[in-house]
């Protein structure tokens, strides 16, 4: 039976991110995805746009996917907030923050491929695909896995199960993780379009009363959409002809950017915000979207899921060296109680944190009642002139709020 200190259910972005930075320090890990690279079928690495943090960009450098990116992502230097119907605005400049980008926006599908050239190039990652993880036994010492291949059934053992395998993880609802769940009753609309103004990498923000519109700046002066709306209303702008569609956008964003010139494939996904009550459970741990799942307005999910990366990463290397220093069997462990409790501590604040911020400003900004309305309109106007408003709303969006990960700062 073949076996691995670390195996990792689920090759998406938050998985193949901790598989690359495990491999970094030395640790041999196995990754077992339900899709076949060549397939296109990965969830986590379609057409829909990502919103890279300062941390997040931080992170993915120390992984050595500086370059690959470096092409294909675009900065973000300012942010703008608004609010329809309202005069009230914040804006961030990023060098008013010192830094040369808030962050950068990248296509799914082209984190996905930088990720999986990066893995197929490491001796000490076996990835495996398709295949799907239909069991875990756990034991004091190791956990056991039986795994459906396209061609035949194996058991792996593993020191350490890392579950990634998204917010409807089965394998969670497995080990009795139970999950708060809140829906929406909303859907992201989302697609890439081009607009008749350039969008000088400014990425907006723009809050209407049935739910937020989010434009982030792209390569070739494409810009991609994520707009949330009522369900039923979502599918219909999906099914709306091009020029109609450009219409409505123009009346909901406004005109900053001109008319919309180009409208690519559009798809809408259901809205949830997910929080999984504990991040572990024997050997197994999460990490993503099987740890929480949040609503898009702040474009904090991935950010906060290579976020538990960097955690889980940090404290698995002093588990390394303190057993290289103890001759300790290594398998072993990493998936020790105490090891785990203590990743779960060190994500605790910075879950909380945004998770409150995210569900708090989508039920802020799509509330009609006019006193709300003209309070958020002057939080707006506080936080455009106040430095340490602005400073604080700079922070969170960079990902530095209350993250403690080295791997998320400046720091070399």
């Amino acid at each position: 039976m073949k076996q691995y200190p670390v195996v990792i259910i689920g090759g998406g972005m938050a998985g193949a991110s901790l598989a690359l930075s495990l491999a970094n320090i030395g640790i041999e890990n196995a990754v077992f995805e339900a899709f076949a690279p060549e397939s296109n079928a990965q969830p986590g690495f379609d057409d829909r746009t990502v919103a890279l943090s300062a941390a997040s960009l931080n992170i993915l450098k120390r992984l050595g996917l500086e370059k690959d990116l470096y092409s294909v992502a675009a900065p973000i230097k300012n942010i703008h907030v608004s609010d329809q119907g309202h005069c009230g605005f914040a804006r961030i400049d990023a060098s008013e923050c010192g830094v040369p980008a808030l962050g950068a926006v990248i296509e799914n599908w082209q984190l996905g491929q930088a990720l999986n050239q990066a893995i197929s190039k490491q001796s000490l990652i076996d990835y495996y695909a398709p295949a799907k993880v239909v069991d875990i036994e756990q034991a004091e010492q190791y956990a056991t896995l039986r795994i459906e291949l396209s061609n035949a059934t194996q058991e792996v053992k593993a020191g350490l199960v890392v579950l990634a395998d998204g917010a409807r993880s089965p394998l969670r609802q497995q080990l009795h993780i139970d999950a708060q769940v809140n829906d929406f009753r909303k859907s992201a609309v989302v697609c890439n379009l081009t607009t008749q103004l350039p969008h000088q990498h400014c990425a907006y923000e723009r809050f209407t009363q049935d739910g937020p519109l989010a434009l982030l700046p792209l390569t070739k002066n494409r810009m991609g959409l994520v707009w949330s709306k009522p369900t039923k209303e979502a599918q219909l702008l999906v099914e709306l002809d091009e020029a109609k569609f450009s219409k409505q956008l123009e009346e909901a964003f406004g005109a900053r950017l001109g008319k919309i010139t180009k409208v690519g494939s559009r798809k809408s996904f259901p809205l949830i915000q997910l929080k999984a009550e504990s991040l572990f459970r024997g050997r197994c741990v999460l990490i993503g979207n099987a740890a929480q799942s949040l609503h898009p307005i702040a474009g904090q999910g991935f950010n906060l899921g290579l976020r538990d990366v960097a955690a889980l990463t940090e404290i698995l290397t002093s588990v390394k060296e303190v057993a290289e220093d103890s001759g300790q069997p290594l398998a072993q462990q990493l998936g020790d109680y105490q090891v785990l409790r203590q990743y779960q501590e060190s994500r605790q604040a910075d879950r909380e944190q945004t998770l409150w911020v995210t569900e708090s400003l989508a039920r802020l900004f799509s509330n009609p009642w006019l006193p709300l309305s003209v309070s958020r309109n002057m939080l707006l106007k506080t936080m455009d002139v106040a430095p340490v408003a602005k400073g604080v709303f700079a922070s969170q969006a960079m990902g530095f709020g209350f993250n403690n990960s080295r791997m998320a700062s400046h720091e070399e």
